[in-house]
């Protein structure tokens, strides 16, 4: 097959058979993964691979697939869950083999579809490995590698990758679903789960930057965050209650009260008039005189 030649006869063909972004973009990697196998007739390929590459979740990939299919441009079989999927390129244009050529063309497809499915065992292998050295890099205490119980029955990708879609999380790609596999096996996964959900319409790095900060507290799971976070709300309101303000008494009423607190009886005061002070009183008498030489 003529790898240039089916890549610009598939433009072409767009023109007339337009396709979503997403669908163009698979037929583009599908090809891409049959030409580095040596162009086998069947190929597998994984889900995850496939989803990794277009930041989709499973769903969406089926969805996309499915359109490829329909349209005649690639022919799937399902292998079970536990298998990659095999693929078939349907070519524009079908090369012109002999009887003899067709046997070596099938051997040679045989072969490097093993060897695809052969990359494909390895490609998950290494990020295992991957995944333990971070593990390891992470949480490794006097040289000794720490031992938890927390553990995924399915691979991560499958229960983080439709969340990322869901929150709008930016994402970019292989090399931050890798990072996030770092925590993965030491965090409980609905504390990942949680980071991610305080990330939405944000990044995976922000999520991974959270995940650190509660790393570095031995915050685990989602049980020692909500106590720890509970103490830190009590602490605050233990702060803002220590202090009770309130306003100081005039210096005559602290007099009186301490006049009261130690049972000293106040004597009433008789009531006095202008009268009963001499300059008050000769004050109002020169102020009737005045009155009276006025008029």
């Amino acid at each position: 097959m003529n790898y240039i030649r089916e890549l610009n006869a598939f433009i072409d063909w767009l023109e007339t058979n337009p396709l979503e972004a997403t669908a163009q973009t698979l037929w583009f990697h599908l090809m891409a993964i049959a030409n580095k196998s040596g162009w086998p007739e069947w190929f597998a390929v994984s889900n995850l691979t496939l989803q990794a590459k277009l930041s989709v979740t499973e769903n969406t990939l089926a969805k996309h697939r499915n359109t490829l299919v329909q349209k005649g441009r690639i022919e799937y079989r399902s292998q079970g869950k536990q298998k990659a999927g095999k693929y078939r390129i349907i070519p524009f244009s079908a090369p012109n083999l002999t009887a003899k050529n067709e046997v070596n063309h099938e051997e040679s497809d045989d072969h490097a579809s093993k060897i695809a499915a052969d990359r494909e065992v390895l490609h998950e292998e290494n990020l295992a490995e991957k995944r333990e050295v971070n593990h390891e890099a992470l949480y490794k205490q006097n040289k000794t590698k720490r031992k938890t119980n927390f553990s995924l029955e399915i691979p991560v990708r499958e229960n983080f990758l439709p969340m990322i879609n869901e929150l709008n999380i930016k994402c970019r790609g292989v090399w931050d679903i890798d990072a996030l596999e770092a925590f993965v096996g030491i965090m409980e996964p609905e504390l990942i789960r949680e980071a991610l959900k305080r990330s939405e319409m944000k990044s995976v790095a922000y999520a991974i930057e959270i995940l650190r900060n509660w790393h570095a507290e031995k915050i685990h799971t989602v049980q020692v965050l909500r106590e720890h976070e509970g103490k830190r709300r009590s602490r605050l309101r233990g702060y803002r209650g220590n202090v009770v303000l309130m306003d100081k008494l005039p210096a005559s009423i602290q007099w009186q009260q301490e006049q009261e607190r130690l049972g000293v009886t106040m004597q009433p005061r008789e009531p006095r008039t202008v009268a009963d002070d001499p300059e008050l009183a000769e004050m109002l008498r020169d102020l009737h005189r005045s009155k009276k030489a006025g008029s």
